[in-house]
């Protein structure tokens, strides 16, 4: 069997591509073979089929602000609504490699949902993996100003636009909501043959949205403990793991430190403060407050110095504001071994 698996990274950055690796890893174990397509970036890992990989969406790749210039704007609109090139390399990838299925992960924004149309264009079965709400919410997380928001659930996009809820941009709210009325309109998520999804309520909302029953399946993220063991002492200090994404909830965990400037635990995150306007927003905070001996940003951590680093904490903390999907910190720290202060 042949799976081509679609992902607009080809590194880890977090969750998603952890899992990507993962499942890569394996279906090679079952002797499948899996075949990458993604967003060219020099971060990716390297394959022989980077040469099918399409173009990131500007200059400056997908992190960085990007800057203004006509090139960069046709870049982001072709990414974000409807991403011709990408179309077209998965096609020539389908034709030249005959797969059995084309497995996306995360595609909006970047490879853009073409690439369901292309792979059914080439009569080749679609399964999409949902870690996230984009198929209904133009910021995909069912947030408006902090606060659960469901109001785009059915296709008003009206207090979405009235708040600006993409970036507090209202050109960017109307680009999202433009690619949105046009995977209606073209229902290309109907291309999809089955939907996976990594708990029983991501499921229950697909539903709500509007999707069959029938093409949903639970299949829950997944890790390897055979080579985990468990450590039930720790070096007094709670972990925040992931992306320092703002519905994943980092402030909370770092007000949290105001009630133990008098104890000897610490707060560590696994990340680096960017000059991302959220991240310098934490950062302030954490002067502003005094907060520099209690807060510890460790850097982007990966294989022995991770592992060491959560077998070592007093727990693993999960201050989400959002729909969290079972995220694998959560898993990893019951591995370890660690409970978890999660948000409700």
């Amino acid at each position: 069997m042949r799976v081509i698996i679609a992902n607009y990274r080809y590194f880890i950055a977090g969750g998603p591509e952890k899992y990507m690796f993962k499942f890569m890893e394996s279906a090679k174990k079952m002797g499948i073979d899996v075949i990458p397509f993604s967003v060219n970036n020099p971060q990716n890992e390297y394959t022989p089929y980077s040469k099918y990989f399409a173009k990131p969406r500007s200059n400056q790749l997908m992190y960085a602000d990007t800057q203004k210039s006509v090139e960069n704007l046709i870049g982001l609109v072709r990414a974000t609504v409807w991403n011709y090139d990408a179309e077209r390399k998965l096609r020539k990838l389908i034709k030249d490699t005959s797969p059995d299925a084309v497995y996306i992960l995360h595609e909006v924004n970047h490879l853009s949902p073409s690439i369901i149309r292309a792979a059914k264009k080439e009569g080749i079965r679609v399964v999409h993996r949902i870690s996230d709400f984009f198929m209904f919410c133009p910021k995909y997380d069912f947030l408006c100003q902090n606060e659960i928001c469901e109001e785009c659930l059915h296709g008003n996009y009206r207090k979405a636009i009235k708040n600006k809820c993409v970036k507090n941009s209202l050109a960017g709210t109307l680009l999202r909501v433009l690619a949105m009325k046009l995977y209606a309109a073209t229902k290309v998520f109907e291309d999809v043959d089955t939907f996976v999804c990594t708990c029983e309520f991501s499921k229950n909302k697909l539903i709500e949205g509007g999707v069959p029953a029938s093409k949903i399946e639970c299949v829950p993220t997944f890790i390897d403990v055979s080579k985990i063991t468990p450590c039930f002492h720790d070096d007094k200090y709670f972990l925040f793991l992931g992306r320092m994404a703002h519905q994943k909830g980092t402030i909370y965990a770092i007000k949290a430190m105001n009630y133990l400037k008098n104890t000897d635990y610490v707060l560590k995150i696994t990340g680096q403060i960017s000059d991302s306007e959220e991240d310098q927003k934490i950062w302030n905070y954490i002067k502003e407050n005094q907060l520099e001996s209690k807060v510890i940003f460790t850097g982007f951590k990966y294989g022995v110095e991770l592992e060491d680093l959560i077998s070592k904490a007093t727990c693993v903390v999960c201050p989400a504001i959002w729909y969290e999907n079972m995220p694998n910190t959560v898993i990893e720290a019951y591995a370890y071994g660690k409970p978890v202060v999660a948000s409700r």
